[in-house]
């Protein structure tokens, strides 16, 4: 994730931040299994909550990680434009 925020964020994102982001990231995201569901909800100028099924596992308070993560499938210079268009309804 964080390789993908650097190519769509450029040099707007410092690599200490990045290593900030590294250190949440690693609280929010755990090993899954078959039949497990991680969901990742963007809340526009404040913060990124993960859900595991329907219990809160970590928020990141952070509105220019969030930005930069969702950005991840969301800004044009993804690099899976196929699953952009997909998520905004466009394929």
């Amino acid at each position: 994730s964080l390789e993908e925020i650097q190519q769509t964020s450029g040099a707007r994102v410092s690599a200490e931040q990045l290593a900030v982001w590294r250190k949440e990231m690693q609280q929010a995201f755990i090993d899954v299994e078959p039949g497990m569901t991680i969901t990742g909800v963007y809340v526009p100028g404040r913060e990124a909550r993960f859900y595991l099924g329907k219990r809160l596992l970590h928020v990141i308070g952070d509105a220019q990680f969030a930005e930069a993560f969702f950005a991840i499938w969301l800004d044009p210079s993804t690099s899976n434009p196929d699953l952009r268009a997909k998520l905004l309804g466009k394929s």
